[in-house]
């Protein structure tokens, strides 16, 4: 047997309306060699219903700034 272990940056994000949760993200990063998860989950579908222009920009803020770290680790 072989044991590998893989060390992980967890980024979280966190869209709200007036106050609320609408919806949470999370991404998982490893160091060194893997491929990247990236995970969404609505929280208040009415809210995400009624505000989905702005909780999609948020989105993809949080996917940006993942793409930063992502771009940021060494190859």
């Amino acid at each position: 047997m072989a044991l590998t272990i893989t060390q992980l940056i967890s980024v979280t994000g966190v869209s709200t309306i007036n106050g609320e949760q609408v919806a949470y993200f999370s991404a998982q990063i490893p160091q060194g060699t893997g491929n990247s998860t990236f995970n969404r989950d609505i929280t208040n579908q009415e809210l995400y219903d009624a505000n989905k222009t702005a909780v999609r920009a948020d989105e993809s803020e949080f996917q940006s700034k993942v793409y930063a770290v992502e771009d940021g680790l060494p190859q």
